[in-house]
């Protein structure tokens, strides 16, 4: 049993024995980062110029990230649904999951393995239920039909199963389709990608992993452009540009004062394109990695064909976050979930200013330096959690595939009054009754949810139900096919 009462001397020495534990095991890896010279021929640093606008198709702008970045792009998908047209998320947890609390992000959100993890599934969809018509969220209603992609590895020594099984049934709930969830490998902490230097099962910096040179990037850039132009497995011909975020914020809130984006050709002369802002991880901020997050990702050999801007906004340590995490518990302030999170809101201006272009726009003349090293050692951990105790290779729960929220039939228009006055008892020609919490009726497509108000309804007649949520229990009588009304009990 976890014990709650959690010190701040205890939360950042829990911190620290990760990202030392991680640290040893840099050395022993074969090849160290050399290995992306090879898949990216000769590289060129520009110098820091003003983020450029690009010819960007609105219908094709995703995020994407890894641990705390995968926090920070669930909560930007979420907020910003109606410009993010879906997500890839590597090893995190469902929107507000830590409740404005490192000790919530601690024990309940990442946890000592799945044994002492504590679901947040229902504060989290109470939470986006709640800022539904506010001007600190797009309507959740955007989520429906976009796709989502899921990666945890079976042996992740940092976040839990739980938390992405979590985010997987959130997601579903919401009416994300396809979604796709790699969890089947055996994969420790880290961004996948056939560059990564790190093995597979290794937790390591740069937290770059390898599994068998499978291609995840590949598998969501399918999802979400359709078919996709052979990779660049040579020099590419895009532009790796860095460029100064204290336009967007940068200097403050603990977001760097620069970022990168990488552009190819095709963007930089106007061609019509498609915008990927991918977050990095804790311990993968620049002065700690360099600029491994991108040069190592997988993305930019696809994006060079394909024509994709990638956008790799930065974060940096600061005060309580020694490790350069993105905000997901509350360090910057409460709101940090939502559009008016400071960093969410200089990273929103920062897709805006990508997307402010209809034209060409002049890519700076690079200069004949190296690509930046790394410099510091990493002196924070994979995520905001401490290392766990158990097995090194902790294989993860089974996940069943939660049935997708379903699509209130076209008869009556939804009654939005929370009132209703309860259906008979069912009778013997009933096709089934049904005794359980608003959240597992909806999930199993006996109601559905209702944008904006965040309730309940039933399948068919619209009755409202309430909340939608595990606290609240419904008795439901199926008197036809796809039709439910509201019964005092079974």
């Amino acid at each position: 049993m976890v014990v709650r009462l959690v010190t701040a001397a205890f939360l950042s020495t829990a911190l620290l024995l990760v990202a030392c534990d991680g640290q040893r095991a840099v050395s022993s890896l074969p090849g160290g980062g050399s290995s992306q010279s090879s898949h990216h021929g000769s590289r060129h640093a520009l110098a820091t110029v003003a983020l450029g606008k690009y010819n960007i198709n609105p219908s094709k702008v995703f995020v994407a990230g890894i641990s705390s970045g995968g926090f920070m792009a669930v909560q930007m998908h979420i907020a910003y649904s109606g410009t993010f047209k879906g997500a890839a998320i590597y090893a995190g947890g469902v929107d507000y999951c830590a409740q404005d609390s490192e000790s919530n992000a601690l024990l309940d959100c990442g946890g000592v393995g799945d044994g002492s993890y504590t679901s947040e599934l229902s504060e989290s969809e109470s939470y986006i239920a709640s800022n539904q018509n506010t001007a600190g969220m797009d309507p959740v209603a955007n989520l429906k039909n976009q796709p989502v992609y899921l990666w945890h590895g079976t042996a992740d020594e940092t976040v839990p199963a739980g938390s992405m099984n979590d985010l997987q049934s959130e997601y579903s709930h919401y009416g994300a389709s396809p979604i796709t969830y790699d969890n089947t490998y055996a994969a420790n902490h880290g961004w996948e990608s056939p560059y990564g230097e790190v093995a597979c099962g290794t937790l390591a910096s740069p937290y770059m992993i390898d599994c068998s040179s499978y291609d995840s990037e590949q598998t969501w850039l399918k999802m979400f452009l359709g078919t996709l132009n052979a990779k660049n497995t040579g020099t590419l011909g895009g532009s790796l540009i860095q460029f100064d975020q204290t336009p967007f914020g940068g200097g403050s809130n603990d977001m760097d004062t620069t970022g990168w984006i990488f552009v190819p050709a095709n963007c930089a002369s106007g061609q019509s394109c498609s915008l990927v802002v991918a977050f990095h991880g804790c311990a993968q901020y620049q002065s700690a990695i360099g600029t491994k997050f991108v040069t190592e990702g997988g993305l930019e050999q696809w994006a060079d064909t394909n024509n994709i801007v990638l956008l790799y906004p930065y974060a940096t340590t600061g005060g309580s976050n020694s490790n350069g995490c993105w905000d997901w518990w509350g360090y910057t302030n409460s709101s940090y979930a939502l559009k008016s999170g400071p960093q969410m809101a200089d990273v929103y201006a920062m897709t805006e200013a990508v997307m402010g272009g209809a034209g060409s726009t002049p890519t700076p003349t690079p200069k004949p330096t190296a690509t930046p090293a790394p410099t510091a050692t990493p002196t924070g951990a994979a995520t905001p959690t401490p290392k766990p105790t158990a097995s090194p290779t902790p294989t993860a729960a089974p996940t069943p595939t939660p049935k997708p929220t379903a699509t209130p039939a076209p008869t009556p228009t939804p009654v939005p009054t929370p009132t209703h006055t309860p259906s008979p008892s069912p009778t013997p020609s009933s096709l089934g009754c049904w005794t359980t919490n608003n959240y597992a009726q909806v999930t199993a497509g006996r109601a559905y949810f209702q944008f904006g108000t965040g309730d309940a309804l039933a399948l068919g007649s619209n009755e409202n139900m309430g909340l939608d949520n595990t606290y609240y229990v419904t008795s439901l009588n199926e008197t036809s096919a796809d039709y439910y009304v509201i019964v005092p009990h079974c």
